[in-house]
């Protein structure tokens, strides 16, 4: 399926993670598409905006802006002639301009993948230097173009250098090579001879992006004002102690910062500055910039109810008052609620409201991945923090990274601007991806399944070994038990043996849009009892997918019915799990004791 993206595959370019739109473009690109957008913003109206097509597109740029749009946004040196090909996907409507102004020229060959998808082959030669290749078009057509580069001469052995964007892995040109590094099991099969043995020029389906103006535009139904807005509560270090706030403003407002004290207490307020960030997101007709603020208080007390407020205080402008509480010293009784995808969707938002009014008593939420639909895009988090801020101004949430929040390889660069999170994960990921935090007697494990299974054990096992809590959970997107079971086999043994070894009480997963909680499972088996394996619990929290699933063996309850949410009460040895249907009804309930 299209919308499976396993990335278990370990790769050096695993850095490609610390970015967002426009990662990949060369400067010069980049710049050149920004200042197009400047000028359109100031010389079209919204409507001329929306009805930009590929020929108006090309019109818009200047001789020495269309160059750079041609030759610097893939390049590279090779040492010997060689023949370039370009396999571009026959579903994108239109050509890029710069293909047949370059001399490439289409030849009958076609290459497919493992989706049936089929690539056309456009081919140029060049001398022994310097190959500059152009944009992939001014659409969002994900099946990005490939590169080949071949020898004209058959005794010569091509070496690349110079090699934009470098972070891209080199592959040999053969069936079953990979050809996009955010969906490595796409292989390409049925490669003509001739082009086998070739260098294979890898890439990532969201650089399509990077010129993105055809049908482009968008505007969000929530901008950003003088008004802080957006607010939501995490942690990024210890719950006893510290509270992390974050929240929106716009660019107007320069400054920020919290405001609190202890609710009970006649003490006055303190106050902490932010950070501000400002974020851009180009094709956002109504709201290109904004600033994003983050807070982090510290030094308080454990179990302690603080009043706080969010603004300007240079302005005096602060938002409504609201109140967090500390996570307590002593291991005491709490509720957390968890969610599968959310994908700012207003359903789940009327859901969240409802859980919180039944479940008052709840410490904390947490979010099994997708929360938004296109990670990249600013108005998805803006209809995200609308659907939800009321409640996590007033109750920390805790999410673990899902594909769609790192949308085509672009990675989660807004994810981690609009939280603030633990920063202990693996080395090799970037900050905030992945992270651990401790509430009570629970431990909670939140790796990046979109990075590397592999290069988070070691992390992980360090994780789940140092710890002494009663409770251990483990929060990730892609289940290793569902009806796509033999995508994630990094997941199912890699990180299952060490939920084995340390004993996980419960994975909490999502992606695949239907529920499920399993028997307990320990060595890829069912065990005899939750004190002898894990329990992998999938949930969504929008409507269902109508698709048919099989009964599975390893599933004690499977349902594709609707929206739902699970709540855990744990007090000392004694957890209670309860899955509610939108409505808050139950549905599902289990008691394990230890």
């Amino acid at each position: 399926m299209g919308w499976i993206m396993p990335a278990i595959r370990v790769f050096s370019t695993l850095l490609l993670l610390l970015v967002a739109i426009d990662a990949y473009a060369e400067p010069s690109v980049k710049q050149t598409m920004d200042d197009v957008v400047t000028r359109l913003y100031a010389t079209m109206t919204e409507d001329e905006l929306y009805a930009i097509d590929d020929a108006a597109a090309l019109q818009l740029f200047t001789p020495e802006e269309r160059e750079i749009l041609a030759t610097k946004y893939w390049y590279f040196d090779v040492d010997v002639p060689v023949v370039v090909s370009i396999l571009r996907t026959t579903s994108q409507p239109s050509v890029p301009f710069w293909l047949t102004e370059a001399g490439f020229v289409k030849t009958d060959l076609t290459v497919q993948n493992i989706e049936d998808w089929t690539y056309e082959v456009w081919q140029k030669r060049f001398p022994a230097g310097h190959v500059g290749l152009g944009i992939n078009g001014f659409d969002k057509h994900r099946e990005h173009y490939l590169v080949g580069v071949g020898p004209q001469n058959k005794n010569d052995a091509v070496s690349i250098s110079e090699l934009f964007p470098s972070e891209f892995a080199i592959e040999t040109m053969k069936d079953g090579a990979m050809c996009y590094l955010d969906w490595d099991n796409l292989v390409l099969k049925d490669v003509p001879s001739s082009l086998v043995g070739h260098k294979l020029l890898t890439t990532i389906r969201g650089r399509a992006r990077d010129a993105h103006l055809v049908g482009g535009f968008r505007k969000t139904a929530w901008p950003s004002s003088r008004e802080p807005d957006q607010i939501a509560l995490t942690w990024s270090s210890d719950p006893q102690t510290t509270q992390a706030v974050q929240w929106r403003t716009s660019t107007d407002v320069e400054t920020g910062a919290v405001r609190y004290r202890e609710m009970d207490s006649a003490d006055k307020y303190r106050v902490v500055d932010s950070t501000v960030e400002r974020i851009e997101n180009r094709l956002l007709v109504n709201d290109r910039y904004c600033h994003y603020h983050t807070a982090i208080l510290a030094e308080l007390k454990p179990g302690t109810a603080y009043i706080y407020a969010v603004g300007n205080p240079e302005g005096n402008a602060w938002s409504n008052e609201t109140v967090f509480t500390t996570a307590p010293q002593e291991t005491e009784p709490f509720t957390f609620v968890m969610f599968g995808d959310t994908h700012n969707n207003p359903d789940w938002g009327e859901m969240l409201d409802g859980a919180f009014v039944r479940h008052p008593e709840t410490a904390f939420y947490t979010i099994a991945g997708d929360l938004v639909n296109t990670g990249q895009y600013r108005d998805d988090w803006d209809a995200f923090f609308a659907h939800s801020s009321k409640v996590f101004s007033q109750r920390p949430v805790m999410p673990s990274l899902g594909n769609h929040d790192t949308l085509d390889g672009l990675g989660a660069a807004l994810y981690r601007s609009v939280f603030a999170l633990p920063k202990d994960g693996p080395k090799k990921l970037p900050p905030e991806n992945a992270y651990s935090f401790e509430y009570s007697n629970a431990l909670f494990v939140m790796p990046d399944c979109t990075s590397s299974a592999e290069d988070q054990l070691e992390w992980m096992e360090e994780v789940l070994a140092k710890s002494n809590a009663t409770w251990k959970f483990v929060v990730y997107h892609f289940p290793p038990y569902s009806q796509d079971y033999d995508e994630y086999p990094g997941i199912r043994f890699g990180w299952g043996n060490l939920f084995d070894k340390y004993h996980v009480d419960f994975a909490l997963e999502g992606h695949v849009h239907y529920y499920m909680r399993s028997h307990p499972i320990y060595g890829d088996k069912i065990a005899a009892s939750p004190a002898e394996g894990t329990i992998h619990l999938i949930s969504i929290a929008i409507p269902m997918r109508d698709q048919e699933f099989p009964p599975a063996d390893y599933a004690i309850k499977q349902y594709r019915g609707g929206a739902m949410y699970q709540t855990f009460r744990i007090d000392g040895n004694r957890l209670e799990f309860k899955s509610h249907l939108s409505d808050g009804s139950l549905f599902d309930e289990l008691v394990i004791e230890k």
